[in-house]
């Protein structure tokens, strides 16, 4: 595509495992009228759109794979859309690099990534408004309304960033239709979006290891210029290394 060789490196199925890591591990308590435990519950979580469950849900029994309702409460999450975000634009030609380590006269390098927000729906799917209401005054706290998740973006520069997901809006919904032997739902729909990022073409550009500079001794009556050529050894340079170029001049060139 557009004269480049292809590259993928899984931005968007990253994003969308950190998404769901964050909602992966929410348990629930069943108690009796005494307030008691009798029964904890971990809710399950899947990719796909709400609509899909709920219509399992509904559906009739049938053949021995579809004997068994699927079970509330569950929750469900998708993209919901892409949307370029300017504000967040960084300059198109700063780059970000490091070091090759298969090749130390080279180093790896990409231009400014482009920002771009992502949206994610979360729905909650339970069959009684206490299951619910749990499972989401789990979440809210953490978003206020923004919570920052560690993503890794580029992996041939290993640039971990603080990604924000931001809680855009709660809704909610009893979805309950027909007659009084149709199974009921309630859904709480929650809307995120995340500040992602997206590279470009990963390039290799060569390291400057070899510099020419014209240096003079302005002490003597004579300023005689002469050519010097320094080249570093990557294996044992170093930060301090002067390369005999510094040295203290006392001359006064005050009138």
């Amino acid at each position: 595509m557009l004269g480049n060789s292809p590259y993928y490196r899984s931005t968007i199925r990253n994003y969308v495992i950190a998404f769901g890591s964050i909602f992966d591990d929410i348990t629930i308590d069943r108690r009796n009228a005494n307030g008691d435990v009798l029964e904890t519950i971990k809710v399950p979580l899947a990719y796909g759109p709400s609509q899909k469950y709920l219509a399992r849900i509904n559906q009739p029994a049938g053949n021995l794979g579809d004997s068994v309702a699927i079970t509330l409460p569950r929750m469900s999450f998708e993209i919901s859309g892409f949307t370029y975000a300017p504000e967040r634009k960084f300059s198109k030609t700063q780059k970000m690099s490091r070091p090759n380590s298969a090749d130390p006269n080279t180093k790896n390098y990409v231009y400014n990534p482009v920002p771009y927000d992502i949206g994610f729906t979360l729905t909650v799917m339970a069959k009684n408004a206490d299951d619910a209401t749990q499972i989401v005054e789990q979440i809210l706290p953490y978003f206020t309304p923004t919570f920052n998740i560690p993503i890794k973006e580029a992996n041939e520069l290993s640039v971990i960033r603080d990604t924000g997901l931001t809680l855009n809006s709660v809704s909610y919904e009893d979805d309950y239709e027909g007659d009084f032997l149709s199974r009921r739902a309630l859904l709480w729909t929650l809307e995120f979006t995340l500040n992602g990022f997206f590279y470009g073409v990963p390039r290799d550009q060569k390291i400057i290891r070899t510099s020419t500079a014209t240096v003079g001794d302005l002490d003597s009556s004579e300023v005689t210029y002469a050519e010097a050529t320094v080249t570093t050894n990557p294996s044992d340079a170093l930060q301090t290394d002067n390369y005999e170029f510094l040295t203290t001049f006392n001359e006064d060139f005050g009138e």
